[in-house]
């Protein structure tokens, strides 16, 4: 299927799709030669272990069985050209436990995808002897390269359709707080920064800018997953995502997807400083610890002025808390966004701000249902 989009130099609108549903029938695996990878019941990576760990169809299901499939393929080219009636390659047909252990809860009239990196020399075999024992058997058309070239052209298509709507805040909590809130409404949330495993200004714990607890995704299994949240997407309403840069620590976001987030309607939350202190307290652990906070604030780039990190200190030696969360926050992590926002981005207004009184779920949700714009006002906005 091709599709014309309007002609806009602020990319699709709300409407602009009317037919379609889903984003997985623009881009389809049909183009790969394979079926949507829902309809199987299981997919089955035949690379090593490494490779399926740096990436791999998600939900794919691992069989490091190249030995195997390598002595099979061997057998069956020493075999007799014409062997009795009797001899069924049972040796070579036989399936090796990790194989048996990936398709061990599929039926017989059930669909199953394989894939190798190696030419098609271990998913041949393999599929040959699944379908000897009865499964119906798709091998994935020039193995893994083909697949990554398909995600790659599939980052590049499917973010110029999507109309995208940027939450701006300085803290990734914050805008967790907002995305989840947006969710609870039935609004469309593409978490960038999740997939990524980071969050803005996030100093501690799982999903921390500093890379520290816990290792981000490959660059090509973000990729992976990019794809699949795109392809879930209805073009026929707004997207919501929260602002972002065009890296997010070591991962780096697809062309296509920075020039859509440039262009996007941007709506600024706004919100009372103390509530907004008090939540990050809440949500960055490393506000407990008033030394340790200012310590790793001030040690990453950019550094803060030495006269900020000293009234940092005066403010810790006077019990921390509150002020120094709304310094730290005010002086040095808001101004420092706010730049980096100017310089990737022209418009920085095109939605209402977003005002609210409490981070709270609940607050949350009954502020965004004031303030969602309906679908004709948010398609007039694209174009303001």
């Amino acid at each position: 299927m091709t599709l014309i989009p309007e002609s806009s130099a602020d990319g699709p609108t709300p409407g602009a799709y009317a037919g379609i549903e889903s984003l997985a029938g623009v881009f389809h695996p049909h183009a790969v030669e394979v079926q949507d990878f829902s309809q199987y019941r299981a997919i089955i990576d035949l690379r090593s272990a490494a490779a399926f760990e740096d990436d791999h169809i998600p939900g794919a299901l691992h069989a490091d069985v190249r030995d195997w499939a390598m002595g099979a393929e061997g057998a069956r080219s020493n075999a007799p050209a014409t062997p009795p009636l009797a001899v069924h390659e049972a040796t070579t047909l036989e399936l090796p436990p990790a194989l048996l252990a990936s398709v061990a809860a599929v039926g017989r009239d059930q669909a199953l995808l394989v894939y190798c990196d190696q030419g098609g020399r271990v998913s041949s075999p393999v599929a040959r002897a699944l379908r000897w024992h009865g499964w119906t058997v798709d091998v994935l058309p020039g193995g893994w390269i083909n697949y990554r070239r398909w995600v790659l052209a599939g980052l590049e298509v499917l973010p110029r359709l999507i109309p995208f709507r940027v939450i701006a805040s300085a803290l990734g909590s914050e805008t967790v707080r907002i995305m989840t809130a947006l969710r609870s409404l039935g609004q469309q949330v593409l978490d960038i920064e999740s997939l990524a495993g980071v969050r803005r200004n996030a100093l501690s714990g799982p999903m921390s800018m500093s890379m520290a607890a816990v290792p981000q995704p490959a660059q090509a299994w973000f990729d992976s997953q990019l794809l699949q949240a795109l392809r879930a997407l209805d073009p026929r309403a707004p997207v919501w995502v929260t602002d972002t840069g065009a890296s997010l620590g070591v991962v780096v976001l697809p062309g296509a997807l920075i020039d859509a987030l440039a262009i996007a309607p941007v709506g600024q939350l706004q919100i009372d400083l103390a509530i907004r202190a008090a939540a990050w307290a809440e949500d960055e652990p490393l506000c407990a610890n008033a030394e340790v906070l200012i310590k790793t604030v001030a040690g990453r780039d950019p550094q803060p002025a030495p006269t900020l990190v000293s009234r940092w200190h005066a403010l810790a030696k006077r019990g921390g808390g509150a002020p120094l969360w709304a310094s730290v926050l005010s002086e040095h992590l808001e101004p420092l966004y706010q730049t980096q926002r100017a310089a990737r981005a022209d418009r920085q207004h095109a939605l209402p701000s977003l005002p609210v009184d409490s981070l709270s779920g609940a607050a949350l949700a009954q502020a965004l249902r004031l303030w969602l714009p309906t679908p004709a006002d948010d398609r007039s906005a694209a174009f303001t």
